[in-house]
């Protein structure tokens, strides 16, 4: 069961309506310092925009960041019924049923108790490495692959509703 506080943080990244939001808004949203945000800032790790109005992120800078920070099973969970308009179909959770040898199991649960996790996540994190390995050969074979890789960063990035 997630905190409260950070289902309403996901939430409100992940189904905001405008293209960005304030540097003191996505500190907030992430759940970071002034000293962390700046730190991010200054070594590239956010991305912020100046226009006359102020300095802004944009949205798709917050999604890539949760989506780092927090596991796609804690994200939907806090997103409910709303995570059908908040996330492309592709990284929609579904179920797979797999046979691993005992061994390889426990090597998983361990893992995931390291970084205290969910097995799923751990498995999530590893496979992402394993597209990003192959993402040529299996972009030209897989339709959408490509645009799931690369979310919130495509052109394929879905505005919410």
């Amino acid at each position: 069961m997630l905190d409260p506080e950070l289902i309403e943080r996901i939430r409100a990244i992940f189904l905001h309506q405008r293209p960005h939001v304030s540097i003191a808004d996505a500190t907030a949203l992430l759940g970071w310092t002034r000293h962390e945000m700046s730190e991010a800032i200054r070594s590239g790790e956010i991305e912020v925009t100046k226009t006359p109005l102020g300095a802004w992120i944009w949205r798709e800078e917050l999604w890539a960041k949760a989506l780092e920070m927090w596991p796609l099973e804690s994200i939907e969970e806090a997103l409910g019924t709303d995570a059908d308009r908040a996330l492309p179909s592709p990284l929609r959770l579904a179920d797979l049923h797999v046979r691993l040898p005992r061994y390889q199991i426990t090597m998983l649960e361990y893992l995931a108790e390291r970084v205290r996790t969910s097995v799923s996540n751990v498995l999530t994190r590893e496979l992402d490495g394993v597209a990003s390995l192959n993402a040529e050969e299996l972009s030209w074979s897989i339709i959408g692959f490509d645009g799931a890789l690369h979310w919130p960063d495509s052109e394929d990035s879905q505005l919410p509703c």
